[in-house]
């Protein structure tokens, strides 16, 4: 009873809530002299470039959970997508692994999952493969590692009881190496193993809701800011919040979190709060510094294109 009242009381305050538009809509400028760049299509879908590579993560561009509707939409359509080389799937939750998404994605695009979750991607009609903890594959000349992070299972709340299915991933290419932790509470053994085994990386992209700290399965902005030091990334995008409302936080709360506190910790230059469309992108040269397409620059773009 308690959980149905959550439930309710949850969806009757994403009813109430005002829709945000994405600050940018479409595929915003690139830069031709990075080899890697990040597209925070929204939620926990980043479309990462490596080089003429592409990966998209737990791909979700549909609308509700469910019940829930989504308050921020995603900044693009299946069809907007370049040609995907592979998505991976950190667990099979509804707003992580998007059955309508998929289906009017690429068919190229093969998708990449935890194992345990073989019964959930049965639906799915691009090639899938199951990745075990600290298991790798080559892939479009790219090298993608399973790594654990703590999170719930299953797909349907109550199927987390016996299912463990959920995963992060350490994606390298073109010498640039990116962190995706998909949806994770903090654990300090997992994230400092991480770093251990693959120094240098230049990406992390770590959630920061919903939740206030001591949360098992979610992370909050200073646990965040914790992981990305574990890890030892040189750069950080926050994901997992503004899509979706929550009754844990307001919607506002976790950027304004983020950036007090990265403020204090001397993060300034390193942690990139993007706004749902925006592109972040990291040049070659050895002094050449991250830049993002902001909404303005992405408008000039789109108008000249016309």
């Amino acid at each position: 009873m308690r959980g149905a009242c959550l439930l309710l009381g949850s969806t009757l305050v994403a009813c109430a809530a005002a829709r945000h538009d994405p600050a940018v809509r479409g595929m915003p400028i690139d830069d031709p002299d990075a080899s890697l760049s990040a597209l925070w299509v929204g939620h926990a879908t980043v479309l990462l470039r490596f080089g003429r590579h592409f990966v998209l993560t737990d791909p979700n561009l549909g609308g509700a959970i469910m019940v829930v509707p989504r308050v921020t939409p995603a900044s693009l359509t299946p069809r907007q997508l370049p040609p995907i080389d592979v998505a991976v799937v950190s667990h099979l939750h509804v707003d992580h692994f998007d059955l309508w998404t998929l289906k009017r994605m690429s068919h190229r695009a093969e998708v990449l999952y935890p194992v345990g979750g073989e019964n959930y991607v049965a639906a799915v009609a691009q090639p899938t493969r199951s990745l075990a903890p600290w298991e790798s594959v080559e892939r479009a000349g790219l090298r993608i590692t399973a790594v654990p992070v703590r999170h719930s299972g299953g797909r349907y709340v109550v199927d987390a009881l016996w299912n463990r299915a959920s995963s992060g991933y350490v994606i390298q290419g073109e010498g640039r190496t990116v962190f995706f932790a998909g949806d994770t509470g903090y654990d300090p053994g997992a994230f400092k193993e991480i770093g251990r085994r693959f120094p240098g990386i230049d990406l992390a992209l770590i959630p920061i809701a919903p939740a206030r700290g001591g949360n098992r399965n979610h992370a909050d902005p200073k646990e965040a800011l914790q992981i990305f030091a574990d890890v030892g990334a040189r750069y950080m995008i926050p994901i997992h919040f503004e899509a979706y409302h929550s009754t844990a936080v307001p919607l506002e709360e976790p950027r304004k979190l983020l950036a007090s506190e990265s403020e204090r910790r001397g993060l300034e230059g390193r942690v990139f709060a993007l706004r749902t469309g925006e592109r972040w992108m990291l040049p070659d040269a050895d002094d050449a510094v991250p830049w993002v397409t902001h909404e303005k620059a992405a408008e000039r773009a789109n108008t000249a294109s016309r």
